[in-house]
């Protein structure tokens, strides 16, 4: 327990001042903002498997639409940037894809200083209209590395470096590659690289394969050479031979060559599998890929150094079909003064075919209400009128006045809309009619029981005509009630399907991915439920009425008809003349 006031005091005031600096500190820095929208990736190298440090290497970056909203950047992503995770430090990268309408971009950014099992993060800033090109496509390699080859061009391909070590020979590409678009080896013409990317000295060259027939599939000419024999992968140099490493066809996997002056290393998916001593020769011709080899290759890089084997391990983890570095830790695009908040996150991610449906449960939804409030208002003008009415009927006397069966009734105006008016005035015209035939024949009795029966035939018609003006329209409430859900799930089942088959185009598989995209397509399933549920409640209290209004036509028939058998049926005919309608 404090006991100095003095002490006391100091305290108060530290409490003070540290709470005054936590307020006056900004939650999340923000490096520019021009720049509306950001996205954190977090770089898990531990889930990656990488070992050990990197000092510097390329990351690919998978965007779409499960962890980035495309819709807030410039259609051209021309004002996309990476910042380091200290959020002060621009990171120079380049776009190697950009398809804003199909919702992916593969983006390799320059990353430094990486160490296992210590935390990492880099930051995608967007959403500036006025943000010009930022992309530093030599610069997103370090001086080590001779030669980059995306194959996303058309034609020879060409070397991503600031040193223009292009390829010669043109070759096919498959657009639907692992990373973009890939280089088809045929296995009859091969790849010739520039021998000024294979100087003496260490070396590092890595790529991604898929094989499909077996052949030498890269040698420096009289230096070393990769080959595949039943499904397997060796070194071959000089005289020596690598133990055979799986490498099974029509499977991608990521092949690294390293030779540091000392002995050549091959790398399988990051992995060690098999090494030959010795230094390498010099080389008698340029590097060539796919001699009698054929499969796909994708994103060969050739390096003047010997990359470490986290290198390799980074490459494999980030860049293939299952990316277990990158994970965007959510999908919220934060803004200066906040962010989106959750509906954003989902109206965000909604895909084309989320809202159409939406938009065709709006339509939907606003039909079911019109008729709900326009059958509302009816009926309780039908009520209404129907209260008045029967005030009127009760109050006339019966055999008051000159009539011609039945004594006119003049309620007021509020009246009009009176089922139980139109029955009244029905069953006075029909008696009028059955009294005046009964009159020209001189019948003893003023009308028949077959006229009675007539009578009642035409006031059971005029309520089939009134249930049917009660009941119109009431099919759209039905159709909102039943068919709202379906088509919200149709919606919630189409969405779902696009989002995993986007995850699995952009080759990125985690929850922060997926589940803004599930969350979006359930929003259809949302908008039937809420079309359904009101028209449900709606439906089921207009029924009730309905059926209200109905039986009070039934009873009020019944009582016409009694009225009418009881005055007229049994009766002399009266001696008064026949008001004219």
């Amino acid at each position: 327990m404090i006991q100095s006031p003095r002490l006391k005091r100091g305290v108060v005031a530290g409490l003070v001042a540290a709470i005054t600096l936590t307020a006056a500190s900004p939650a999340a820095a923000w490096w520019q903002t021009d720049f509306t929208y950001r996205t954190k990736l977090a770089l898990n190298l531990q889930a990656a498997g990488v070992t050990g440090e990197i000092a510097r290497a390329p990351v690919l970056v998978r965007l779409h639409q499960g962890n980035f909203n495309f819709a807030d950047a410039k259609p051209d992503g021309s004002d996309l940037r990476f910042v380091a995770g200290d959020d002060r430090t621009p990171l120079k990268f380049h776009v190697e894809k950009w398809d804003a309408k199909a919702q992916q971009a593969l983006i390799w950014v320059d990353v430094q200083s990486l160490q296992p099992g210590q935390p990492a993060a880099i930051y995608a800033y967007y959403g500036n209209k006025n943000g010009a090109a930022g992309q530093d496509v030599a610069g997103s390699y370090g001086p080590d590395y001779r030669a980059v080859y995306h194959f996303s061009d058309i034609g020879a391909p060409q070397d991503a470096t600031a040193n223009g070590a292009h390829a010669q020979s043109a070759q096919t590409r498959n657009a639907a590659g692992l990373i973009g678009a890939d280089l088809v080896l045929d296995g009859t013409t091969p790849l010739t690289l520039p021998a000024g990317a294979f100087a003496a000295g260490p070396v590092s060259v890595s790529f991604w394969v898929k094989p499909g027939r077996d052949g030498t599939l890269f040698t420096l000419p009289g230096a070393v050479s990769l080959v595949t024999q039943g499904g397997e992968l060796v070194v071959e140099q000089g005289a020596g031979r690598s133990a055979g490493a799986a490498l099974p066809a029509g499977s991608w996997a990521h092949v690294a060559l390293v030779n540091d002056g000392k002995k050549s290393r091959l790398f399988v998916n990051g992995q060690p599998a098999g090494e030959v001593d010795g230094a390498l020769a010099t080389a008698a011709g340029p590097a060539q890929l796919g001699i009698g080899f054929a499969g796909e290759i994708d994103e060969l890089r050739v390096a003047g150094t010997a990359l470490p084997q986290a290198a390799f391990q980074l490459a494999a983890a980030s860049e293939g079909q299952t990316s277990k570095l990158v994970l965007a830790e959510t999908a919220e695009q934060v803004e200066t003064g906040g962010g989106h908040g959750y509906l954003g996150i989902l109206f965000g991610a909604l895909t084309l075919d989320a809202w159409i449906v939406i938009g065709l449960l709006g339509i939907m939804f606003a039909l079911a209400m019109g008729t709900l409030v326009s059958k509302y208002l009816l009926f309780s003008r039908i009520e209404r009128a129907n209260d008045i009415f029967l005030n009127a009927y009760r109050g006339q006397a019966r055999g008051a006045g000159d009539h011609d069966g039945l004594p006119r009734i003049d309620p007021s105006a509020g009246a009009d809309a009176s089922t139980l008016g139109r029955l009244y005035i029905l069953g006075r015209r029909e008696l009028a009619d059955r009294l005046r035939e009964g009159r020209e024949t001189d019948s003893r009795h003023a009308i028949r029981a077959q006229s009675i029966a007539a009578i009642r035939s035409a006031l059971d018609a005029e309520q089939v005509l009134l249930g049917q003006k009660l009941q119109e329209r009431m099919g759209l409430l039905t159709n909102a009630i039943s068919g709202g859900p379906f088509i919200g799930l149709a919606g919630t089942v189409l969405g779902v399907m696009i989002t995993f088959a986007s995850v699995a185009a952009a080759g990125e598989v985690n929850i922060n991915a997926i589940a803004p995209g599930i969350a979006a397509a359930l929003l259809a399933t949302v908008a039937g439920l809420i079309v359904a549920i009101p028209a449900m409640f709606g439906y089921n209290a207009l029924l009730t009425r309905s059926k209200k209004i109905t039986a009070r036509n039934q009873i009020f028939a019944d009582e016409l008809e009694k009225r009418i058998a009881e005055t007229w049926q049994d009766n002399p005919a009266p001696t008064h003349a026949v008001a004219a309608e």
